[in-house]
This record gives C-alpha cells, sequence and structure tokens, in this order.
C-alpha cells in the first residue's frame, strides 16, 4: 500500500475546491479524498480509503470504465492528454448522478499516483434539461402559428423556418444549404413587386431589409413558381441582444384570399348593413315583447299573490280547525269517560233491580251494555288518537330488531299457539333500527295483529317480516297470507280513522291510521300491496337511519 505525503497548503486547496477530488494509487485504490466527496456521494472520506477507484461507478460500468483508466495512465505515460469526461456518478445510498471527471497521472518515490477531479453537474443537466424542453415548445409555438416566419443568423444564413413556410415553400431548396446564403438568396427565392412581374433586387427583399437595420412594415411581396403563387404582407426587423446583432426574422402573412374576395367585400358590407337594420328591427320587436311579458308576469304576479293570500287564509282555517278537532278529541277522549262510567253502574243497578222475569227489560239492558261496551271502546280509539295527534317527539334509540320481536310475541303468545301462527323473519340485511320504541313496538304489535285478525278462514296464519337497506333509509315489510284487500275498491279509506272493512272480528278501525301517523310524523310512509284472498304487504319506509 503506498502513502501519499500531503501538506497543509495541498489539503487547504482541495478541501475548498467546489468539485470531489479523489487520489489514487497505481492499483487504483482510493488513497485520498476531500470532504466534498461527502455532499456529492454520500460517502465520509474514510469509508472510501482503499476502496477501488470505480466505487464511485454504477456497477454495470465498473468494468468498462476499469479498462478506460488503465488505457489512460498507459497513454499519459506515451504522452497522452486529459479530457473532460461525462459519466454517472454512483451515490452510496444507490443513486446515480450525471458527473464530468478529469484525470491526470504523476509519479513520485517510484510510485504511480492518479487524481480524479469529479463534478457534480445535475444542476446543469437540469438546466440543459429545461433549455431543450423550452426550446421545443418554441419550436412548437412556432410551427403552430398559420403565418410564416424566416430567420438568418447575422451572416445572412437563414437558419430557421417554421412549418408554414415549408408548406407554402417560401424558402429555397436547402442544397446542402446552398441558397440558405444571403448572396444566392435571389436564386432561391421567388419573390416578385406586387405587380407579379418584376423580380425584387436582393436589397429589396424584407428579410435582408430587416438585418440591414430596417424596421419592415406591412411590406407587400408576390410569391410565385410554376406551381403556385401567393400575395403576402412581410414585417421583420433586425435581432440583436446583449452579446450585439444576432440575425433578423420576417413573418409574413399570406393575404391571397383576402385579395381574391376584395371584390365581393363591398357586397358583403351591403348584406351586413341589411343585417344590421334586421338586427335593430328585431331588437325593437324583442323589447315590445319583453315589455309584454314583464306586463303579463307583473298581472300573473298579482294573481298569485291574491291565491297565496288567500291559501294563507285557508292555511290559517285549517289549523283552527286542527285545534278544534284537537279538542274535540280531548273531550271525546276525556270529558265522556265520567258519563260512561255512570251509565255503566246504573245498567248494574237495573240489572239487579229489574224482575227476572221481564224478559223485554233484561233483554234491552244486554242491547244497551253491548252498545255502552262499543262506546267504550270508541272512546279508548279516541284517546289513542289523541296520543298520537298530541304525541312530543319521542327519544330515538337503537332499536334490536329480533330482540323487539321477541318481546312482541311473547305478549301474546296465547293467541299465536291458538290460531296456529308460522311467523319468520329475516332482520340480516338490516338488524336494528334508530327510532322511537315505543312507537316502533305500535307499529309492528298492529301489523301482527292485523295479520292476525285477518287470517284466511282455510288455511293457518303465515307472516313474514323482514328488512331491506334502501338509497335513502330502511324499508321492514310485514307479509301475510289471509283475506287479502280490494286496493280498487277500498285503498282510499284502508288508513283512514275508524275504517273497518271486515265486520266478523272485533276492532276499533284506527290500528292503520295510527301506523300512518306515526311513520309520517318522523317523515316516513307506509305503503300496502294485497290480492284478495291471497294476502297482503305492508312496507313501512323510514328514512334518515344510521345503522351500526
Amino acid at each position: 500500500m503506498q502513502s501519499l505525503q500531503i501538506d497543509g497548503k495541498f489539503r487547504s486547496l482541495v478541501e475548498n475546491t467546489p468539485d470531489t477530488i479523489v487520489i489514487a494509487d497505481e492499483f487504483n485504490k482510493i488513497i485520498f479524498s476531500n470532504n466534498k466527496i461527502f455532499s456529492t456521494f454520500g460517502y465520509q472520506p474514510e469509508e472510501v480509503l482503499q476502496q477501488p477507484l470505480n466505487i464511485l461507478l454504477p456497477p454495470t460500468y465498473r468494468d468498462i470504465y476499469e479498462v478506460e483508466f488503465s488505457r489512460f495512465i498507459k497513454n499519459y505515460k506515451t504522452g497522452g492528454f486529459n479530457p473532460i469526461t461525462e459519466v454517472p456518478g454512483y451515490c452510496k445510498d444507490g443513486t446515480i448522478i450525471p458527473a464530468e471527471i478529469s484525470l491526470s497521472v504523476w509519479h513520485e518515490n517510484g510510485h504511480t499516483f492518479s487524481s480524479v477531479i469529479i463534478r457534480d453537474i445535475s444542476e446543469r443537466k437540469k438546466w440543459e434539461h429545461s433549455l431543450e424542453s423550452e426550446r421545443e415548445f418554441l419550436k412548437g409555438v412556432l410551427d403552430s402559428a398559420e403565418e410564416v416566419i424566416i430567420g438568418c443568423d447575422e451572416k445572412g444564413f437563414i437558419n430557421f423556418h417554421n412549418q408554414a413556410a415549408r408548406l407554402k415553400h417560401l424558402i429555397p431548396p436547402n442544397q446542402n444549404g446552398l441558397y440558405h446564403y444571403q448572396d444566392r438568396w435571389i436564386e432561391g427565392f421567388h419573390y416578385y413587386h406586387p405587380d407579379g412581374i418584376t423580380p425584387m433586387k436582393l436589397e429589396e427583399l424584407p428579410l435582408y431589409r430587416a438585418l440591414q437595420g430596417e424596421i419592415v412594415k406591412n411590406q407587400e411581396v408576390f410569391f410565385r413558381t410554376e406551381e403556385e403563387s401567393y400575395v403576402l404582407v412581410a414585417n421583420g426587423r433586425q435581432i440583436v441582444c446583449q452579446e450585439g446583432l444576432k440575425g433578423a426574422v420576417v413573418v409574413i402573412h399570406d393575404i391571397t384570399t383576402l385579395r381574391e374576395n376584395t371584390g365581393s367585400i363591398l357586397q358583403k358590407n351591403q348584406q351586413l348593413l341589411q343585417a344590421y337594420n334586421d338586427l335593430k328591427e328585431a331588437e325593437r320587436k324583442l323589447i315590445e315583447a319583453n315589455n309584454l311579458l314583464e306586463s303579463r308576469v307583473k298581472s300573473r304576479t298579482e294573481e298569485l299573490t291574491a291565491k297565496n293570500q288567500k291559501l294563507n287564509y285557508y292555511n290559517k282555517a285549517l289549523q283552527k280547525a286542527n285545534i278544534d278537532l284537537d279538542n274535540f278529541i280531548h273531550i271525546a277522549s276525556h270529558d265522556l269517560k265520567v258519563p260512561i262510567v255512570n251509565m255503566e253502574a246504573l245498567l248494574k243497578i237495573l240489572n239487579k233491580v229489574v224482575p227476572g222475569e221481564n224478559e223485554d227489560a233484561l233483554s234491552l239492558i244486554d242491547k244497551l251494555e253491548i252498545s255502552m261496551q262499543r262506546m267504550k271502546k270508541s272512546i279508548q280509539a279516541i284517546s289513542e288518537v289523541a296520543k298520537v295527534q298530541k304525541q312530543i317527539e319521542y327519544r330515538f334509540e337503537t332499536i334490536d330488531l329480533p330482540e323487539l320481536l321477541v318481546e312482541i310475541t311473547e305478549s301474546m303468545a296465547e293467541q299465536i299457539k291458538t290460531e296456529n301462527v308460522l311467523l319468520e323473519y329475516d332482520f340480516s340485511e338490516v338488524p336494528a333500527i334508530h327510532f322511537s320504541y315505543i312507537n316502533l313496538k305500535s307499529i309492528l304489535y298492529n301489523l301482527i295483529t292485523n295479520a292476525i285478525k285477518y287470517k284466511a278462514p282455510d288455511r293457518n296464519p303465515q307472516i313474514k317480516i323482514v328488512t331491506h337497506r334502501q338509497l335513502d333509509g330502511v324499508a321492514l315489510q310485514v307479509q301475510d297470507n289471509g283475506l287479502g284487500i280490494d286496493l280498487e275498491k277500498n285503498g282510499a279509506k284502508l288508513f283512514t280513522m275508524f275504517s273497518r272493512l271486515h265486520d266478523h272480528v272485533e276492532g276499533s278501525g284506527i290500528g292503520l291510521y295510527i301506523i300512518k301517523r306515526i311513520i309520517e310524523n318522523a317523515g316516513g310512509t307506509i305503503e300496502v300491496s294485497s290480492q284478495l284472498g291471497l294476502g297482503s304487504t305492508f312496507t313501512v319506509y323510514f328514512k334518515n337511519q344510521s345503522i351500526q
């Protein structure tokens, strides 16, 4: 292992250079590195000591550059030179960076040493890439222009023309650039004066004038070959930057079509004037129509305002009627209870005092008792309606449907057993509903008892309860195989108060009415589908559900 004596001045010099400097022995082992290697490659200087020089190259390049390094050292011994070479650099973390290296070789104490100066050119590459992108973008912009753009350098050599110039053949053919030189422009350009006959001289050409420092404005030029001809207007000027004159550029606009259409311009102007007059007349009529429309809108607004006032009057009347109805329900459900109780007591006394042999009186008392019981049921039904009418919003909670159904069926277990009811349920899709517990229990209880009460006489009751998810809530379905409902005949009054479609069973006729009021008060709906003799399906829709 060779050693290299490095004095303080040399170390101070290499540590203050912006480049990474490494020194290798004749076996290409690194024996020195400045601190710049850390910011460039991520290595501490001591980490690379005695490492092969090609550790700073990607693995796929190491064998190639090992040969190149050896060849360079050999050539250097025989009088070679020291070029700057661009190579990929390989960082400690595996990152590959673009770099430039410069190698030199010297001999000391019978040993050969090589030094490598490495410069990270990442930023320069980014700048070059950005510059190239801008150049391509600018070229794309110029190529997309409809106008012809031709440029030359300060010596008069045409070094740029866009796609429009090529498509219109407004540049000389590129015969090894022969006609791109200023002294051959006349042979290459087929430019004439506006008469289309007199050829232009060199000093009259727009690009030449611009190169000489003139500001060319709207110079009319006629271009003609054996195949095509154009009438053109050219504008141009010098290109001057901080370094001085860089050349000239002309922008040429094809006005051939405009000239060809000159003869029809006056006629088109007359047509345009006529169209303008027609437009003014149409505008006048539009203003008249707008005024008429505003008048009609005003009249309609006044009419709607009057109707709205009338609607408000009816709404207030309806509110008063609802209040009166609530008062009536309150009277019917509370104030009539005392007279009914008194009448029941009087009937009991009559039963005791009327002789048993007075059959007519006893029959009359029986009829009075039946009527009294019916009246009590009606008052009780009115009380239930009053509760719904006056119902304050109950506390909502998450209700487990299987548990609720068990509670309901246990309360009516005897009836289910007596009637041989087969009850099935499927709450797998929606096992819980966020609702008032009391109200949900009332809904399910009423629907199940109705399904049992209105069973078909020739078969045992079958009830199936399922839940489904909806886009905006949950649907609860109760399906039975009972008598069914003639919806065409009775659908309109199905959910009304005291509506009874069958007289062979006891009932108050308010169950479905209460269900409908409960669910609608909560923003939901209830629907029914039924076939007479086959059964019915009641579907209750609960809105705004957030089921866990």
